[in-house]
C-alpha cells in the first residue's frame, strides 16, 4: 500500500528509512519505519507517537529537538509510557526533570547526542545536571552544555552510565572531582573534551583512572600543566591536542606507554611539538618504529 502525505512525500507502510525536512503527518501509518532523519532548519517537536513506534531504532533530528508539550504533560502526571527500542537519537535537548522521566522509557539507548541545563530537581529541592545513569546500555554520549537562566548555583557532580565507551563532553565547566568521576568509568575507551574549562590550570592524574582509555582528545582546553605518568593513562593508543593554547608540554611519560601509536597537534604551543619530538624519539628507543606524530605547523603558536 502507498499513499501521498500532506505534504506532498511518497510513503509505504513497508518503508524503513525515511529523511525528511519535516515529520510527517502520518508517521503513525508507517508501522515499519526504523530510522528516521530529519533535516530540520529550527529545533522540531517530538510527537509521542515517535516514542510509540516498536520497530524505530534511529532517531535523528540535524537541527535538535524537544518533546512536545503532550509528552511532558504526560510525565508530569507520572503516567506510564509504552517501551520503545530505540537506539540511537541525536539531537536531543535535556532541559527539564520531565526529559529524564520520558527517556526512561528508552532502555535500549545505545548512543545519545543531547545538550543539557542546569534544572531545579523537584524531589531534592535543588538545581542539578540532568543524570541519565538509567540507560544501562548506553555506549555512547555527546553532550553540549546550554546555559541557562540559573546563576550563583553549584550543581551536583554529573555521573554516567557505567557501560559507557566512547563520551564527548563540550562547554562544561569540570571539577578535578568530576575528572575522576570519569577517569573510574571502567568501559570509557574514548575521551573527548571540547572547549572546557577545568578547574585551575594544572592537571595532575591520579591513579586508577582510564585504565582502559584508548583515545583522548583536548580540544580548546585552558591548562598549561600536565603531570602524569605512564601508569595513569596504560592503554592509551591516540592523543589529539587541539588549540590548547596555555599548554606548556606533553608528560614526558607518555613515550613510555607501549599501547601509544599517535599523537596530534594543532594550534598548540612550540614547545608542546618540542615534547612531541622527544615522545617520539623514547618511542622509538622501545622498538616502536611505527609511532607517528602529526603536526600542524602553521598554527603553532610561540
Amino acid at each position: 500500500m502507498e499513499y501521498y502525505d500532506k505534504i506532498g512525500i511518497r510513503l509505504s507502510v513497508h518503508l524503513r528509512y525515511l529523511d525528511v525536512s519535516c515529520t510527517p503527518s502520518s508517521i503513525a501509518s508507517l508501522h515499519n519505519l526504523e530510522y528516521i532523519l530529519v533535516d530540520n532548519k529550527e529545533v522540531a517537536q517530538i510527537p509521542e507517537i515517535l516514542l510509540n513506534m516498536m520497530k524505530l531504532r534511529y532517531l535523528h533530528f540535524r537541527g535538535g529537538a524537544q518533546f512536545m508539550e503532550s509528552c511532558y504533560m504526560r510525565a508530569s502526571k507520572d503516567e506510564s509510557f509504552q517501551m520503545n527500542n530505540l537506539e540511537n537519537i541525536s539531537f536531543l535537548f535535556i532541559y527539564e526533570e520531565n526529559d529524564e522521566k520520558i527517556l526512561r522509557y528508552s532502555p535500549h539507548l545505545r548512543r545519545l547526542k543531547c545538550a543539557f541545563k542546569v534544572f531545579w530537581d523537584s524531589y531534592k529541592k535543588k538545581y542539578r545536571y540532568p543524570n541519565l545513569n538509567f540507560l544501562y546500555k548506553l555506549e555512547s554520549l555527546r553532550v553540549s552544555f546550554h546555559q541557562s537562566y540559573v546563576t550563583n548555583t553549584s550543581p551536583c557532580l554529573m555521573s554516567f552510565p557505567l557501560n559507557i565507551k566512547k563520551l564527548n563532553l563540550c562547554k562544561f565547566d569540570l571539577s578535578w572531582e568530576q575528572i575522576g568521576i570519569i577517569g573510574r568509568l571502567l568501559n570509557l575507551e574514548i575521551l573527548k573534551l571540547q572547549d572546557v574549562f577545568l578547574e585551575g590550570k594544572r592537571w595532575d592524574a591520579s591513579e586508577g583512572g582510564f585504565l582502559e582509555l584508548k583515545f583522548l582528545e583536548l580540544d580548546g582546553v585552558q591548562i598549561s600543566q600536565w603531570n602524569a605518568s605512564n601508569v595513569h593513562f596504560p592503554k592509551l593508543e591516540r592523543l589529539v591536542l587541539q588549540k590548547c593554547h596555555h599548554l606548556k608540554n606533553i608528560p614526558s611519560s607518555f613515550g613510555e606507554i607501549t599501547t601509544l601509536e599517535m599523537i596530534e597537534v594543532h594550534g598548540c604551543k612550540n614547545s608542546v611539538t618540542e615534547s612531541d619530538k622527544e615522545i617520539q624519539e623514547q618511542q622509538r628507543e622501545l622498538g616502536n618504529e611505527e609511532f607517528k606524530v602529526i603536526i600542524s605547523r602553521s598554527a603553532i603558536l610561540r
